[in-house]
């Protein structure tokens, strides 16, 4: 018998998104809204059925058996269920004085004075344990460590002191320590945190995209400490006129370790290992008498506890270092790996931030922001969060014509490379740019002092997400405010998601609503019709230049050909 096939076609459905601004709507600026402008797909696997002969004589029926689907069992290390916790708190009853960790370098602690008061709790619960060991080179190899609290709470000087005071210590010109972290912006930040504390005048060097690869390498031929985002750490251990040198490294530092986990093996960590020596086995007798032992130091707000994403690490006999958590209901609840992944107290919020969620309906954003923006005049620094860089362009060009350029609006996203990105960051961290709207590169690791809040324009898109933009505000203790806008549906969404990690708790609501015939739904129309205008320009640009652009290719092509 012929078999007859039935195909399910495969579906593509090309629909708007979340961010508000779209073609259409600002084609149509009588219907007083911005659409959005996000691509989603939908797609359906193809289905085959036939028809196939169920006659028992053809089959042999062994035994009525059932099968359960297999579920995927959440195994959690005893290293991280016996991890010392601190206070994730940062109230004075939780900071401790300087005198209470010993062991620094009598230079470093007179600098240290000078820009701190007082430990915060993962430095006090970490540093007296990595103090003591920078001071002596140990014939046993020393623990690798991870470290998971808060954004804003102090990781980053848990892992400066002890480089800075071993190498009060250390006289070899080699590489020391290695910091690496995933972005630009983060890779400087720290950099210049370090140096801040540099009581000896260290020789450093900074290798990331927007530095010159010459430059970098003659700071190599120096430096014993070196910061390096991944992509441009792997171009200098591959370039045969590099001088980089790891051989005699000490400290390995991984921060946002959990950003890097997926491709980290693959793309940089092997060929490490390799230049420096590790076998990532057991002690051998030959490691005892060459003394040399890396020790490496994942740092992260969200740390995975799936062993399968730490497994990429080979960390030596790790030791956890963690913010105690008081987990809501929710929490207690969930039994799937998938419902809290994170290391308990790494999904922590800072407890000085407040969360409010504003619900409006999805064509109104752009004009709820704007009207958020404008009630707060005490807030001097707001950073906005969206998902793509094209959402980041226009809001910021609404946001501009709307404001009437009283206050500065800029973007921050992959659209700006090199030094125009920093330039744009440091007149935000000066004060001069009021409102600074960034798609998610700035989310992670970046310090700017004195954010007054963070607002989700778009729903970030998991809670470690949440998590990182927010942590930009309420750093340090000091108080802040997350806004997220919402419609009436992503709330629901959001509220589950944050809920499952503990981050949704005291969050104010308010439903923004506007009349028909308020004179903003008129600027609003007026700042649509402008913002057309820019794209369309803009567009006209691009398209001129390509046009261009392929005339001088085939031209050039048919003198190839002519020759």
């Amino acid at each position: 018998m012929e078999s007859k096939k039935k195909r399910k076609k495969r579906i593509r459905n090309y629909s708007s998104g979340d961010d508000g601004i779209d073609e259409t709507m600002i084609d149509e600026i009588d219907s007083t809204a911005i659409a959005n402008q996000s691509v989603s797909y939908k797609e359906e696997d193809d289905e085959i059925v036939e028809n196939i002969p169920t006659n028992d004589s053809l089959y042999k029926i062994l035994g009525e058996e059932s099968f359960n689907t297999t579920k995927k069992i959440s195994v959690t290390s005893k290293w991280i269920r016996s991890g010392t916790n601190f206070p994730a708190n940062l109230s004075d009853e939780n900071l401790a004085e300087l005198d209470a960790v010993s062991g620094l370098h009598r230079s470093l602690m007179e600098t240290l004075k000078n820009n701190i008061k007082k430990w915060f709790p993962v430095q006090h619960s970490l540093l007296p344990h990595l103090i003591a060991e920078s001071k002596h080179t140990s014939i046993l190899p020393p623990r690798d460590l991870a470290i998971s609290a808060p954004t804003g709470s102090g990781k980053t000087l848990c892992y400066i002191l002890p480089i800075l005071n071993s190498l009060s210590y250390t006289v070899a010109p080699s590489i020391h320590a290695l910091i690496v972290a995933p972005i630009q912006n983060l890779v400087t930040q720290i950099e210049a945190e370090f140096k801040k504390f540099d009581a000896f005048g260290i020789q450093t060097a900074l290798l990331c995209g927007n530095h010159d690869v010459n430059a970098e390498r003659r700071q190599l031929k120096r430096a014993r400490v070196v910061f390096a985002t991944p992509g441009r750490l792997m171009e200098h251990l591959v370039d045969p006129l590099s001088s980089i040198d790891v051989s005699h490294l000490r400290y390995l530092i991984i921060d946002e370790a959990d950003r890097m986990s997926q491709t980290a093996r693959l793309e940089w960590l092997d060929a490490l290992e390799q230049a420096a020596h590790l076998t990532g086995g057991w002690t051998s007798v030959d490691d005892l008498l060459s003394a040399r032992h890396v020790q490496k130091i994942l740092v992260s707000a969200t740390l995975s506890r799936d062993v399968e994403k730490l497994h990429i690490w080979k960390l030596r006999y790790p030791r956890l270092f963690k913010a105690s958590a008081e987990y809501s209901e929710e929490v207690k609840n969930a039994t799937s790996i998938g419902d809290v992944d994170q290391i308990d107290g790494a999904a922590l919020l800072p407890s000085s931030l407040s969360h409010h969620v504003v619900i409006c309906e999805l064509r109104m954003k752009p004009l709820a922001l704007y009207v958020e923006i404008q009630n707060k005049p005490l807030w001097k620094r707001i950073l906005v969060f969206v998902n793509n860089k094209l959402a980041s362009r226009r809001l910021a060009i609404l946001l501009k014509v709307l404001s009437a350029d009283v206050y500065r609006v800029e973007e921050l996203s992959s659209n700006l490379f090199g030094r125009r990105r920093q330039k744009v960051l440091n007149r935000f961290k000066k004060g001069s740019t009021r409102v600074l709207i960034s798609s998610d590169v700035l989310s992670r690791g970046i310090d700017v002092q004195d954010v007054d809040a963070v607002i989700n324009y778009d729903k970030p898109i998991s809670e470690r997400l949440f998590i990182h933009r927010v942590g930009r505000t309420a750093r340090c203790g000091k108080p802040g405010t997350a806004i997220s806008l919402t419609t009436s549906g992503e709330r629901k969404d959001l509220e589950s998601m944050l809920s499952k990690t503990g981050c949704w708790r005291d969050v104010g609501e308010t439903v923004f609503e506007i009349d028909d015939e308020d004179p903003l739904q008129g600027r609003y129309r007026s700042a649509l019709a402008t913002l057309k205008d820019i794209v369309e320009k803009r567009d006209d640009k691009v398209n001129a230049f390509s046009k261009k652009r392929r005339g001088r290719v085939k031209m050039k092509r048919k003198e190839r050909n002519a020759s």
